[in-house]
């Protein structure tokens, strides 16, 4: 049935750009990917609107739709009416419809209509889709920590199709009592940016009704609702729909029993190339709003994002001890980005449990992504995590995470044993906290002092990050630097850097793959660019160093936290280094495995421990 829905609206999308083009004259050249990209968009309206109109109808609800005055349910227009679809697969039907819309992009060749799959919608509207039965394991756990009494308020914030909808309407009936004819109207509610998503959810939960009358349909209309719930009551935006005050029943500012959601999630970045201007500047305008109006405090770090700017949004719709039930990016637990938003969540609530999904593993459509469900009660103390990883569960204590992360207090995706190695890591010193030790960026910045780089031979050596090999630099670049650049450094480098051999790795290093941080000897009279980072110290010290940075050890703990390809000197600041008294600058090995075991044993692992970080 979905199949030959999909062809109608084919077959509908056809039609208007052959209108369009007849009514503009234009040729088929001139019908560009944007005003077909619009078209299908006004069709998909179109097409769902009467299969609600069709849904209504066969119902004998569309008198009292009128007068009540929803329409929500279904906007002023005129509708074709879709006998042949009974009204008790239309609901499935049209969120169906909807989902595949998103989930392709339409595009048109010699007149006819074809859809490729494409991230597009995810990448221009954040709008991605939990699987049903992720929806329900998220809805049940997050009302089992509630008290969830008759007179319980749960909304499901970004709705979407109504997903999260259906379960809760569930799980309230099967599980607390409390019949879909009650909770519809008086427990739950809704909300989301979309039009056709909102109006999609309102008919499903007038289907749930046995015999709706026009003060139910009025009910539903105000209980889920269009809205952008990220911004409040601001003129500036008031073509945007923002959330009110009065919504919800007054329940906007911490009137919440439970929230459950997956929010959207797009980077608030205004890319020209992939985004019309008037987008663009939209983008703009949200992040100037965001970062000045003071809505916001924690969710403001880095590229703004509408998945963190929602978690901060819904922590504050709940009530005091209410509980937040979330499936999102696994990188609100571990990204340097997020650390304000992290803290905010660990020291002013209660994160009472994580669980992770690694990105082999498909939750969602067209998204590779680890990803993590985290469960929250508003204004508690969080004390021990519950955390599960691969289907394994443990506890993880708060002040473990402070002792080994330190401010950033990060929850990686990490095994029971990765988390009892980084104790063991979390004993000794940081590698900051060794003065003697020199932690920098290369010095020669290859965009700002790119005239001091030559082709002829120099005394001074070039060393570019894409030199850097396994064992040793090669020179295959052939670069030199103009002794005049030297001119430009401070006495403190010259000092303490330059004129003698230093450690040096790459500043970026693909995420994928397995020796990431790698370090090798540099000559004493060479330049390092700024895609390099390097290590200085006293011959003896940078021996030591040598041995430990290239373990197997410090490269597993550096990817624990690094989230992107690049290697920073934050992150290398952080690496644990072992006493160095007891380092044996003289220990020679003749294979990788042999200095693992070395390594690992100064710092306490088992051979088992060592094992599983080499596996």
């Amino acid at each position: 049935m979905i199949d030959g829905l999909i062809e109608l609206e084919n077959d509908l999308i056809a039609e208007e750009c052959e209108k369009y083009k007849s009514s503009n004259r234009i040729s088929e050249q001139d019908l560009n990917t944007e005003t077909v990209a619009a078209l299908a968009e006004n069709v998909h309206s179109f097409l769902i609107n009467s299969l609600i109109y069709t849904f209504l109808y066969q119902k004998k609800l569309l008198d009292s739709v009128e007068i009540s005055g929803s329409y929500g349910f279904l906007p002023d227009g005129e509708y074709s009416l879709y006998t042949q679809f009974p009204a008790e697969v239309i609901p499935s039907l049209c969120e169906e419809l909807h989902i595949v819309f998103l989930n392709a992009v339409i595009e048109r060749k010699n007149g006819l209509v074809y859809r490729k799959k494409s991230k597009h919608n995810l990448i221009d509207k954040g709008a991605v889709y939990t699987r049903s039965y992720v929806a329900y394991e998220i809805v049940k756990n997050t009302l089992s920590r509630c008290d969830a009494g008759a007179d319980v308020s749960v909304l499901d914030f970004a709705c979407g199709t109504g997903r999260f909808y259906d379960c809760i309407v569930d799980i309230l009936d099967k599980e607390y009592a409390i019949p879909p004819e009650k909770s519809i109207l008086n427990n739950i509610f809704a909300v989301d940016i979309d039009p056709v998503a909102v109006a999609i959810t309102r008919m499903k939960a007038l289907a749930r009704l046995k015999e709706p009358s026009v003060s139910d349909i009025e009910k539903i209309c105000g209980n889920i609702i269009r809205r952008n719930a990220l911004i409040q009551e601001n003129i500036m935006f008031s073509d945007e729909c923002p959330l009110k005050n009065s919504d919800f029943e007054g329940k906007v500012n911490g009137g919440f029993d439970v929230i459950v959601s997956n929010p959207p999630y797009l980077v608030l970045k205004p890319d020209k190339k992939k985004i019309s201007g008037n987008k663009a500047d939209r983008i703009l305008m949200w992040v100037s709003w965001f970062r000045t109006s003071g809505a916001y405090h924690y969710a403001l770090e880095g590229m703004l994002n509408l998945y963190q700017l929602s978690i901060e949004k819904m922590i504050r719709m709940l009530k005091r001890n209410g509980y937040l039930g979330v499936i999102c990016p696994s990188t609100l637990f571990a990204d340097l980005s997020t650390t304000k938003l992290r803290k905010f969540l660990l020291e002013k609530n209660k994160v009472c449990e994580i669980k992770y999904f690694r990105e082999s593993i498909p939750l969602f459509d067209n998204v590779t992504q680890s990803t993590n469900i985290f469960y929250l009660q508003r204004y508690g103390i969080t004390g021990r995590i519950n955390v599960e990883v691969d289907g394994r569960c443990f506890g993880v204590e708060i002040g473990s995470v402070r002792k080994i992360f330190g401010e950033n207090m990060e929850i990686p995706l990490m095994s029971d044993r990765g988390w009892k190695i980084l104790e063991k890591l979390s004993q000794v010193r940081k590698l900051k906290e060794y003065p003697e030790i020199r932690n920098r960026r290369g010095e020669l910045d290859l965009t700002l002092y790119k005239r001091f780089i030559t082709q002829e031979q120099t005394p001074y050596r070039l060393v570019r990050g894409n030199m850097i090999a396994d064992n040793d630099i090669e020179d295959i670049n052939h670069e030199y630097v103009k002794g005049e650049f030297l001119g430009t450094r401070s006495a403190e480098f010259l000092k303490c850097d330059f004129g003698r051999r230093r450690l040096v790795c790459q500043q970026v290093s693909n995420m994928g793959i397995s020796r990431r941080l790698r370090f090798v000897y540099c000559e004493e009279n060479d330049i390092l660019g700024n895609s390099c980072n390097y290590i200085s110290a006293e011959e003896t010290v940078l021996k030591k160093m040598y041995i430990l940075l290239n373990s197997s050890l410090l490269n597993w703990r550096f990817k624990v936290t690094s989230s992107n390809n690049h290697i920073n000197n934050y992150e290398i600041d952080d690496l644990p280094v072992v006493d160095l008294n007891r380092v044996d600058e003289n220990f020679t090995y003749s294979s990788q495995e042999e200095l693992d075991r070395y390594v690992g044993e100064l710092y306490g692992l088992t051979p088992e421990e060592i094992n599983w970080i080499v596996r």
